[in-house]
């Protein structure tokens, strides 16, 4: 018996376990190797039931832990790498260096200790909500799950403005390529929204985040590729040996906020708690998952903080205090193919990444459709037709809104304070929380939790302010469908 195993009351059976509906049952108990569902009474015994049909969160478990790597990699890592020398250079050599380790050592920590709560006393949590549900109470993951999915959702939303605007740019330069009039080019950024709305209907038909291991390997592989074109970009002048100790000067209050949106930029790009246990819950056993995530989460934090360091330090090196907010925008003298070849790898890695943040989202409506209206399982082998209506949905309403905020920089603000409210409480607070609840963990262990907590409390509250600033300061630049790209991530 495993020590969670002395702090959890027992549910016989492998069984996987969502919150139990107003009569005391569970709305989404199933056996991962017996496709059978049932409820679970609050006394621990199992009324089980077939599920007919493949919808809902109830995954198979095929996956290996290198391909769990990947989804994490393709999650955590997007085009907001471009932007890491410039958050350096608010914070200095100094502070940004030692930001960029003590958040890539907490976010490690915190993932490892969420993935420990994966399965406690043989209960098996196949999404996040139902760890916090099960071990901390039902307004706990109403909380975590309003938190994670608002998230979720505003990333889809700020994923598809970010491929319209590398579409947007790669289509201009190309044009300006040829010697065509601008005027003549497809450049419209609203039509790239929906160009890439559609290829998003036909990726959201894969039916969970395992069909799509495939799409998350390719994204991965993008992700590491622009980074890398980042890097060398910067490698290539970092002789310049520029930057400064304190970072570069500005008015107090400039300065202030600067410092804190760096500081939130540096703290949220490790994140991956709002998708870990679900990715999680896509392994094949044996071994246990939580085995096979020892050497998952490493791999992709690891993997994710030796690209974010060498970006970050070889760009404010070449660039110093005047490096740009995408990196790729300060080298005049790079040839045009390399901001365009960092421009494709973004898109291309847009349409996974839309995927590994949506699939939650799927799984989640499709669990509230199951226990609202049960005969939606009656629709075995027929499923496509479910997913097909309510999927399309989804993204041609988070379509619609891109198209309304048609700049990244006009989302950043945005997504910048829901991330600054939400990541505190979804990738450290409820990890250390349940961790300690399950483990009951003593001594110095205890205090450096309860230290890093609050440490990770009070960058969210600064990166807060410092967002709340970012959409005052863009407010009155804002034209919603305004229909014209933006070219974020090149000249």
């Amino acid at each position: 018996m495993s020590k969670a195993d002395n702090h959890m009351v027992h549910v016989p059976g492998n069984d996987v376990a969502g919150p139990p509906d107003k009569h005391g049952h569970a709305d989404d108990i199933c056996d991962r190797h017996t496709s059978i569902t049932g409820f679970v009474a609050r006394d621990g015994s199992v009324l089980s039931l077939r599920r007919r049909s493949s919808l809902g969160s109830a995954h198979a478990g095929h996956s290996s832990w290198l391909t769990a790597a990947g989804h994490l990699i393709t999650a955590i890592i997007g085009a907001g790498v471009l932007g890491l020398p410039a958050s350096l250079a608010w914070l200095g050599w100094v502070g940004g260096i030692v930001a960029l380790v003590f958040f890539f050592a907490v976010s490690l920590w915190a993932a490892l200790m969420l993935t420990d709560v994966y399965m406690v006393n043989g209960r098996r949590h196949t999404r996040y909500k139902y760890a916090v549900y099960w071990i901390m109470g039902a307004r706990h993951s109403t909380i975590l799950s309003i938190a994670q999915h608002a998230n979720m959702i505003l990333t889809t939303i700020g994923y598809q403005i970010a491929a319209a605007d590398s579409m947007s740019y790669i289509a201009k330069r190309v044009c300006l390529a040829r010697g065509m009039p601008a005027g003549s080019c497809f450049t419209d950024q609203m039509m790239m929204t929906i160009i890439f709305g559609g290829v998003q209907i036909i990726m959201s038909q894969l039916p969970n985040l395992e069909a799509a291991w495939w799409a998350s390997a390719i994204g991965a592989i993008m992700s590491l590729g622009y980074s890398i074109i980042a890097i060398a970009l910067g490698a290539s002048e970092a002789h310049n040996g520029l930057g400064s100790l304190a970072g570069k000067p500005a008015a107090p209050a400039d300065k202030m906020f600067g410092c804190f949106n760096a500081l939130g930029n540096f703290g949220f790009a490790y994140s991956c708690a709002i998708v870990l246990m679900e990715v999680q819950d896509t392994l094949r056993e044996p071994p246990a998952a939580s085995k096979s995530m020892k050497k998952t989460v490493p791999t992709a934090l690891t993997t994710t903080f030796i690209l974010y360091l060498a970006v970050s330090v070889c760009g404010y090196a070449a660039l110093g205090d005047a490096v740009p907010s995408s990196i790729v925008l300060g080298f005049d003298s790079a040839p045009i193919w390399v901001t365009l070849l960092a421009n494709f790898m973004v898109l291309i890695h847009m349409v996974p990444a839309f995927q590994v943040y949506a699939q939650p989202v799927f799984a989640t409506a499709e669990d509230v459709m199951l226990r609202l209206a049960p005969k939606v399982d009656n629709f075995a082998g027929k499923e496509w037709l479910v997913r097909l209506g309510y999927r399309s949905l989804y993204v041609v309403v988070t379509t619609v809104i891109a198209c309304a905020l048609p700049f990244f920089s006009a989302f950043v603000g945005l997504v910048g304070l829901v991330g600054a409210l939400t990541f505190w409480p979804t990738a450290i607070y409820y990890p250390i929380a349940m961790f300690k609840a399950v483990y009951k963990p003593t001594g110095p262990k205890l205090w450096a939790m309860n230290a890093a907590n609050i440490i990770m409390c009070v960058v969210a509250v600064l990166a807060t302010i410092g967002s709340v600033e970012t959409i005052i300061a863009s407010a009155s630049h804002f034209k919603p469908f305004a229909g014209t790209g933006s070219g974020a991530h090149g000249r």
